[in-house]
């Protein structure tokens, strides 16, 4: 009885890769190769396991139920094998390799793009792919280490709250001189109001008296920053927006605050990481940077 041939680790690697990003173009993209290669190694992974691991469709790649089984293992002993590697790489020099991060594009233009480019200014041995975008799929994105805002939603990934971000609620002074200023966080259902699809329709408002909740009107709603500030200008309606993104139009009276004596809730920033990536050396230097240089209220 022959042995079964033995298991290529580039077809490994590029099997948990399409599982990550989706598809075969992707994953060609994100290890520099040609689809041709990437579909010649699932194809020779399929001959020695003897079984169908992927589903090839128009508008992607879908693991089998046994695909997605054997990336679960896959994924790790990948991981387990990079973890080995920089051991190595860590007793002659530096730590080196590929990182794919994802943040969101407000605070990520303001805040971690600085914090980035000197973290890879310090370790020019690592390759940052840095996507920016408000909710990413950590896992089906092939991403190492995201930052998400606000809540969270279940998931097995590795989480670490960095900071929290100051939310102030805003409108254009001529929105407010035909409407009227709310003077209670009540009030605020007579008004139209632009909201974060990441985040409820129920807004939490602190006051002296303590907490309170209040649903508003809903008159557009995007999952896009910027489009909020532009509708705070344009007068659409009343704006909940992270202070920082806020603070020269408030200052050039563009848009003013409503309900000063209220302070919105805050905002959490996170940090997610797959657990199969949480100990590669190169991805723990990246989370201990951002939490030493973020710790604080933005």
């Amino acid at each position: 009885m022959s042995a079964r041939p033995a298991i290529e680790l580039a077809d490994l690697k590029s099997f948990v890769c399409v599982v990550e990003t989706g598809s075969i173009a992707q994953a060609a993209s994100r290890q520099g190769v040609a689809k041709s290669i990437i579909s010649r190694r699932i194809n020779r992974l399929e001959c020695v396991l003897g079984a169908t691991l992927l589903v090839r469709a128009p508008r992607g790649t879908s693991p089998t139920d046994i695909g997605r089984e054997y990336y679960l293992q896959a994924a790790e002993g990948v991981a387990q094998l990079e973890q080995a590697q920089e051991a190595v790489g860590k007793a002659v020099g530096e730590v080196s390799g590929p990182i794919r991060v994802s943040i969101p594009l407000g605070i990520g233009e303001t805040f971690f793009a600085p914090l980035l480019a000197d973290f890879a200014k310090e370790h020019p041995k690592i390759q940052i792919d840095l996507c920016f975008e408000d909710r990413a799929d950590v896992v089906a994105g092939g991403f190492d280490l995201a930052v998400q805002a606000g809540n969270l939603r279940d998931s097995s990934l590795i989480t670490r709250k960095l900071t929290k971000v100051r939310t102030v609620i805003v409108a254009s002074p001529d929105y407010l001189d035909m409407r009227g200023r709310p003077i209670d966080p009540v009030d605020l259902a007579e008004h139209d109001v632009v909201v974060d699809s990441n985040c409820t329709s129920q807004w939490t408002l602190i006051g002296t008296s303590g907490c309170e909740q209040v649903r508003v009107n809903t008159r557009l709603r995007t999952n896009n920053k910027h489009m909020l500030l532009a509708a705070a200008r344009a007068g659409v309606g009343i704006v909940a927006i992270p202070h920082f993104m806020a603070c020269s139009l408030i200052d050039s009276g563009e848009i003013e605050i409503v309900l000063p004596d209220y302070t919105h809730e805050e905002v959490g920033i996170h940090l997610l990481v797959p657990p199969s990536r949480v100990k590669i050396a190169r991805v723990r230097a990246l989370m201990d940077y951002l939490s030493g240089n973020l710790s604080v209220a933005v």
